[in-house]
């Protein structure tokens, strides 16, 4: 029995001023088609063979989508034939197994955004086979490998360099039986690291047509496809060329970007010319490391018959090559100062202030009173701490609905979390005015020893914690811990907005889920990401009750580093995405 065609959808590339959009297509757009051919009641009730215990009787194919950043230097688009490989391993208790090695799939067609199909060879479509839990990674750019192990050297041209811009992602899933969508969401990642070399020319130094030299790299290593590290194992060059100068004149600028692997570099030289020239300098950087993911800045001016440098990492994001200066960052509140939030929104605001770089704290009625311009925030993060009953509380805050709307739609990033939620369909998050309607609690202190149950534990906002399984502890599970469990979720079975399963309400809010109900996984959404359309921004929303800063009792949370470690993971996400200054 057939289930349905395998095809992968890679997201929407933009490549504007050297920053990323980055938009999910979900599986559901009119533009995929889907195939399936008939099965009886009978196929339909014994999928699960009863004799083979977790062994499916049928394989159920497994689809595949991803966020991604872009995927080479200078281009914005995928080229078709464009070629990933996947592989998929299955978790028995301790034990994996490789099931799937270097599957590829093919872009169909050339674009900013393309599905990508199975491509026509002896290998066979990644399906599930039992209901055991099944590890998925896949990368970019395929390679007919047999070791795993890719060789490469990024000493070569810009044109060549996309070869070597490797890419990965992982995930965990399982078989959900019923679901005839068995979609696995990909979010890709840098495994190199990038160099942005900008060279002004502020004098008439005669160095028309000079050759530019870096050295200090070491340029020969591998890329392994299992495990998505890119490693540097050869010998530092002193004598690789960039390119040349194509002018001299005053003001003259140039920039030039080229990918190399994460490495430790003491010291960096820089010269124009040969050494005759005498141009030529030394710098390092700080840290004398290039991480994997990130992008370095090499400014160099060309003054009074010298070159002066200087090397700075790009403001730090969790996905997609860092770029820019840090931006502001603004957390968003009800009060006119910080001091006349409640405790727990004040808790949060706090925090944000005192540990992310270059954050303020604005209120509604600064929004409202347009003395307050959003466009200039690469991301806000809204955190209301009220529930629906004080209709005057909403009230104030819709009169800057619009205000919030406008930021949003034109590349604004928001988090939007505890009552905030609430908020999201008047802001055009969520594509059909949708908001987490099943709600209770927040306004009691009861005894709360709940984890965050996690529906993808490998998306970025939860890079670098602590799991267990699936549920992370953002709070102390110590007896007499309190919390005033306020949840907002969407339940798919709630008369007020109903949908089949969750790939029909991901299709009509073009959001993803992240988070929810442990009980309930299948039904509700409590954490979730809702991708760029168009121009519009990306945000986070979050409504699980672990999900509050101030502790009622008093007591110390013994696992206050796993909540700010999301909080902060969630927002170097979103300043990624981020299309504003």
């Amino acid at each position: 029995m057939k289930t349905k065609l395998s095809t992968l959808i890679l997201s929407k590339l933009t490549f504007s001023s050297l920053k990323l959009t980055f938009t999910l297509l979900m599986l559901a757009f009119t533009t995929l088609t889907l195939t399936f051919t008939a099965c009886s009641n009978d196929d339909e009730d014994n999928i699960l063979s009863e004799d083979e215990g977790k062994q499916l009787a049928h394989p159920a194919v497994v689809n595949f989508s991803a966020g991604i950043t872009t995927r080479v230097t200078t281009s914005s688009e995928w080229e078709a034939g464009d070629l990933v490989g996947i592989s998929a391993s299955e978790i028995a208790g301790t034990v994996s197994t490789p099931k799937y090695t270097n599957i590829q799939y093919k872009a169909d067609i050339a674009g900013a955004s393309t599905a990508f199909s199975l491509v026509e060879t002896e290998q066979e479509e990644i399906a599930y086979t039992s209901e055991n839990d099944m590890i998925f990674t896949a990368y970019y750019p395929y390679t007919d490998n047999k070791d795993g192990v890719i060789e490469a050297n990024t000493a070569t041209t810009e044109e060549e360099q996309k070869k070597i811009d490797f890419l990965f992602a992982s995930f965990k899933g399982k078989y959900i039986e019923g679901n005839a969508n068995q979609k696995i969401n990909f979010t890709f990642q840098h495994k190199m690291a990038r160099i942005r070399l900008k060279i002004k020319v502020t004098d008439a130094t005669p160095i028309e047509n000079r050759s530019i030299i870096l050295g200090g790299l070491i340029h020969k290593g591998t890329f392994n496809i299992k495990s998505g590290i890119a490693s540097a194992n050869g010998n530092v060059e002193n004598d690789w060329s960039l390119g040349n100068l194509s002018s001299t004149a005053s003001g003259t600028e140039m920039e030039i970007v080229r990918i190399i692997y994460p490495q430790n570099a003491e010291s960096l030289d820089l010269r124009i010319g040969n050494e005759d020239d005498n141009l030529k300098t030394s710098f390092t950087l700080f840290g004398n490391k290039f991480e994997p993911n990130n992008s370095y800045t090499i400014n160099a001016e060309v003054r009074n018959g010298k070159i002066h440098a200087t090397i700075t990492l790009d403001n730090n994001t969790i996905e997609g090559w860092n770029e820019n200066e840090p931006g502001k960052k603004a957390f968003i509140g009800i009060a006119d100062n910080m001091e006349e939030l409640t405790e727990e929104a004040k808790a949060a605001a706090t925090w944000m202030i005192h540990n992310i770089e270059n954050s303020e704290y604005i209120s509604i009625n600064q929004i409202t009173e347009n003395n307050i311009n959003l466009d200039g925030y690469k991301m806000i993060w809204a955190h209301f701490d009220w529930t629906e009953a004080n209709t005057n509380n909403d009230a104030i805050v819709d009169n800057a609905n619009e205000a919030i709307k406008s930021y949003f739609q034109t590349g604004g990033n928001i988090l939007a979390s505890r009552d905030a939620a609430r908020f999201i369909g008047k802001w055009g998050i969520s594509q059909n005015g949708s908001y987490p309607k099943n709600n209770w609690g927040g306004n009691e202190n009861v005894d709360f020893n709940k984890s965050l149950y996690c529906n993808n534990i490998y998306h970025p906002i939860f890079n670098n914690i602590t799991f267990n399984e699936h549920w992370l502890p953002l709070h102390a599970e110590d007896a007499g811990y309190k919390n005033s469990n306020r949840v907002l979720q969407w339940n798919i079975n709630d008369e007020t907005e109903k949908y089949d399963d969750i790939n029909a309400w991901q299709t009509a809010t073009g959001g993803i889920q992240l988070g929810s109900d442990s009980g309930n996984s299948d039904t509700t959404i409590r954490v979730a990401e809702f991708p760029s359309r168009e121009n519009s921004g990306k945000a986070i929303v979050i409504g699980d009750p672990s999900f509050e800063w101030k502790n009622s009792n008093e007591e110390s949370n013994s696992m206050h580093n796993n909540l700010t470690k999301l909080a902060t993971n969630t927002i170097s996400y979103l300043i990624g995405q981020s299309n504003n200054k």
